[in-house]
């Protein structure tokens, strides 16, 4: 290799699947390669244990993953920055004032929220996209928990399992400190877990109702503003808190980027997860639609098991071993957490809400964190 320019792999993005991508090059590093990371953040938040952060069951350190220090150990470049923009045909990221040059790229940059041009969003609803302002929510919630005699009004938009994850977890903080919380769901589809089967949707609305969170679907939300939101029927709701969850759209980073995205803006990639126009550009996780299944929700567990995938692919892209295809798996064992020391299982044909549900999730969460964070 002595004289040659070594190849430069670059990653966007520090989420689950390019975890795993950096622990697999700390494992078996790539000689002749120059790797860099580019993140805003030196720290990732492990997106299955937020809602239990936001009950108090997780502190911040055991649901984050330390960027840094596995970029320290694959021998990457840590840019601390968020990437502003890409240009594929002359092949650079602009991040941080400074403009990277790639020959691979590799993008794991999750989904933004959907609906931010409803007016008043912005101004004045929080998120948890990125999964780091789950921190901040926290910190409001617990600026409202205070003991009074005035309930605590919070709108959580959205009905998806993060939507309803999240509605308990904020009822359940705040009634452990004493407020009295009034907590609604608003939700643009006809039921709660659109997604979700018969089953499971009839399981969430009974828990939901059990824990007098109020949904009200079938309500699409025109304008937030200061205590209150707006639903197209003209009904108004009074809100404290704003939460928005109404789903994920495309990254604004991959528009204008000469990158082939799918009509919601999602990167357009095949079963080896490389954009289908044959750019040398990869892609894993909410970022990414496969074009083969379309269908594939957006969610964790999909770029979790991307990851050895990518990992493997980007090492033949630059000259080591034969690349690998991903197949989704057709389900997914689904465990959402109720707060109340259960979880709400699917498996197949398979719907419970137990306490081994939850100790389930716990283990499996736990598991996949300590796989990336440092030994104590």
């Amino acid at each position: 290799m002595a004289g040659l320019i070594p190849s430069r792999l670059v990653l966007v993005g520090g989420g689950h699947a390019h975890v795993h991508v950096l622990a697999a090059l700390a494992a078996r590093p790539l000689r002749g390669v120059d790797v860099t990371l580019v993140s805003p953040a030196t720290r990732h938040h492990y997106s299955g244990m937020v809602p239990g952060f936001l009950q108090g069951v997780y502190t911040e350190a055991e649901l984050t993953l330390d960027l840094a220090w596995l970029a320290a150990r694959a021998g990457a470049e840590l840019v601390e920055a968020m990437a502003e923009r890409i240009d594929v045909a002359g092949r650079t990221v602009d991040a941080g004032g400074r403009r990277l040059g790639f020959d691979l790229l590799s993008l794991d940059v999750g989904a933004d929220p959907a609906g931010l041009a409803t007016p008043g969003v912005r101004e004045h609803a929080m998120t948890i996209r990125p999964m780091r302002q789950a921190v901040q929510l926290r910190a409001r919630v617990d600026a409202l928990a205070v003991p009074r005699r005035e309930r605590v009004h919070v709108v959580v938009v959205g009905a998806g399992a993060g939507g309803v994850e999240v509605a308990l977890a904020v009822d359940r903080r705040l009634r452990a400190a004493g407020a009295r919380p009034a907590v609604a769901i608003v939700e643009a589809a006809p039921t709660v877990l659109p997604d979700y089967a018969a089953p499971v949707r009839r399981r969430a609305a009974h828990l939901l109702a059990r824990r007098d969170v109020s949904v009200m679907t079938g309500a699409a939300v025109t304008r937030v503003e200061e205590g209150r939101v707006e639903i197209a029927t003209g009904s108004v709701i009074e809100a404290d808190l704003v939460v928005w969850l109404a789903g994920a759209a495309g990254p604004a980073l991959l528009a204008g980027a000469g990158l082939p995205l799918d009509p919601r803006g999602f990167l357009a990639v095949g079963a080896t997860l490389q954009a289908v126009n044959g750019a040398t550009v990869w892609a894993a996780g909410d970022c990414a639609t496969l074009v083969n299944h379309p269908e594939t929700p957006k969610a964790g567990v999909y770029a979790v098991r991307q990851g050895p995938v990518l990992a493997r692919n980007l090492r033949a892209a630059l000259g080591e071993g034969t690349p690998a295809r991903y197949v989704p798996q057709r389900t997914f064992l689904s465990l959402l957490n109720t707060a109340d020391g259960k979880a709400l299982l699917r498996w197949h044909g398979i719907v419970s809400h137990s306490r081994f549900a939850w100790w389930l999730k716990d283990h499996i969460d736990r598991r996949f964190v300590r796989r990336y964070q440092p030994p104590a």
